[in-house]
């Protein structure tokens, strides 16, 4: 850390930080096809108002190189970035950047839990940091599907598969908690454990931009003979022709009967007809049974990530 000098967020001009952020994005852009912007105006317009909390490396030149936010609700902190700028040693400054913002959070007795996904850009893998500080590590795959007119595989529907229905996002929410029980990702994000969790969860991906903006044209839900959910699919819009499909899930007691290859084919199917050329989504490298769906279905890996855990 030699000549750089770490200080909180809030006392760095915006005029500092704005090249790096600008590099930030261009890496979502150049690894990911994930156009940062939206996130980005969020976080500027935070900054503006020296209300976004974390942390900055600057150097002689009072230039931002490194950041780190977080955002804390309730007893959870989520660590929402932790970037270095590529002219910087891999080794530095990441380490005292965690340090400071996972610390700062422990300290805080009414932090009950911390959460993060990190991507690794230009090769900064924070793994070995985040397990010195105790935090449980789970590795994932961002995967990405090329589309393209005449690939279409429609599976037969084991139900009714209807466009989105904002209004029966709290049902999505109690099927997502009833899939999601005593599964891997829900030991990676506290929001699955609960039905309250798994609702403002859903809220998040529909209303905010941190996994691309929601496509509801591209989303649906199935029904069963009785008219109760038993399944959907959220799509977003990363980039100008490039998709995410956040969130997919199907109720346990319909698992295993074509439902989640109808589903995602309708999406796919969707996203082809709008002239879209590739769908994304991540999922955990424990969840093998997901991962080998996925590549069957012809998603293949473009980046390794990971997820961390803390609990007190």
């Amino acid at each position: 850390m030699a000549g750089l000098r770490v200080v909180p967020v809030s006392r760095v001009d915006l005029e500092s930080l704005l090249p790096l952020f600008e590099e930030e994005g261009a890496a979502w852009l150049a690894e990911l096809r994930w156009d940062y912007s939206p996130i980005r105006q969020i976080l500027v317009s935070l900054a503006r108002r020296r209300l976004l909390p974390g942390y900055a490396a600057l150097d002689r030149a009072h230039r931002a190189v490194a950041y780190s936010y977080f955002l804390v609700t309730g007893s959870k902190g989520v660590i929402g970035a932790l970037y270095a700028s590529r002219d910087l040693p891999p080794e530095e400054p990441l380490d005292r950047l965690l340090a400071l913002t996972v610390d700062g959070m422990k300290e805080t007795s009414a932090i009950r839990r911390v959460e993060a996904q990190i991507m690794p850009f230009h090769r900064r893998d924070p793994t070995e940091e985040f397990l010195r500080r105790d935090f449980r590590h789970y590795p994932r795959h961002f995967l990405e599907r090329p589309l393209a007119p005449g690939d279409e595989n429609h599976a037969p529907a084991a139900a009714a598969i209807i466009p989105w229905v904002p209004s029966r996002l709290e049902d999505a929410g109690e099927m997502t908690l009833a899939a999601y029980r005593e599964q891997t990702d829900a030991e990676i994000c506290a929001d699955y454990g609960t039905r309250g969790g798994c609702v403002a969860y859903l809220r998040s991906l529909v209303g905010n931009p941190g996994c691309g903006i929601f496509m509801p044209e591209a989303s649906f839900m199935a029904l069963d003979t009785a008219g109760s959910l038993c399944g959907y699919i959220v799509c977003s819009r990363i980039s100008t022709r490039r998709a995410m499909i956040p969130q997919i899930a199907v109720h346990p007691a319909r698992q295993h009967a074509g439902l989640g290859n109808a589903l995602m084919e309708r999406t796919l199917d969707r996203l082809r007809a709008a002239g879209f050329r590739s769908a994304s989504l991540t999922v955990t490298e424990r969840n093998t049974r997901a991962l080998e769906w996925y590549r069957r279905l012809g998603f293949l890996p473009r980046m390794r990530f990971g997820a961390y855990v803390w609990q007190r």
